[in-house]
């Protein structure tokens, strides 16, 4: 099946409320400016750096959600295959993800399906928050710090697709998607200074592959 339409049969699986938000208008511009130096020939790793003159924070916000889709549609590909009997832990080779609902309180073990989507119900949360993803209003003092959980924590969905999904993915012959959209997160994670290393940990093969 090509992968346009497998992306568009798939992508109705979740419910991506993210992706459905009318941004305001300069998250617009912003986004119709980084899809330009996409099509005119540049690399993923350019068109991840902030724009001349632009809000810092509104290209963080714009970019935020656009990492956002792709995670969840990249998780689409195969949630079908992603169950709580294939995949009873939230896992990336022997890493073993614990859900928390509050930073005070220890985390548990959930199947992956719940881990993942409650990570995108939170980021999706995030995102519609006004609070958070301010509209019309300066962003607050902790946006970055927010935004780099959120990023964070998409990288472990990244990192739970290749370690227990990736020959599925490879037989719907989506790889490329995936590989594409990983170098996109990573490039931004980097040249904002978002990355943390353990994340990171489980994805080195794949970082020496694409990215170095």
């Amino acid at each position: 099946m090509p992968l346009f339409k497998l992306l568009k049969k798939e992508s109705s699986i979740l419910d991506c409320k993210a992706k459905k938000k009318q941004q305001p208008d300069a998250r617009s511009k912003l986004k119709h400016d980084f899809k330009a130096t996409l099509g005119s020939g540049g690399t993923i790793k350019d068109s991840v750096k902030l724009p001349v003159g632009e809000n810092q924070n509104e290209w963080i916000a714009m970019n935020t959600v656009e990492l956002y889709n792709t995670i969840n549609l990249c998780y689409g590909i195969i949630a079908e295959f992603c169950t709580d009997q294939s995949c009873p832990k939230m896992t990336a080779g022997t890493h073993v993800y614990l859900w928390t609902t509050s930073e005070k309180e220890g985390g548990v073990e959930v199947p992956a399906p719940e881990y993942i989507h409650s990570l995108f119900d939170w980021i999706s949360n995030q995102i519609d928050d006004p609070e958070v993803f301010a509209v019309d209003k300066p962003f607050s003092k902790d946006f970055p710090k927010v935004v780099r959980k959120m990023l964070n924590r998409m990288i472990r969905v990244y990192a739970h697709l290749y370690h227990a999904h990736y020959e599925k993915i490879q037989s719907l012959g989506a790889e490329a998607h995936l590989n594409t959209c990983f170098k996109h997160i990573y490039y931004f994670m980097k040249e904002f200074n978002m990355i943390d290393d353990k994340n990171m940990e489980p994805l080195e093969d794949q970082i020496k592959q694409l990215i170095e």
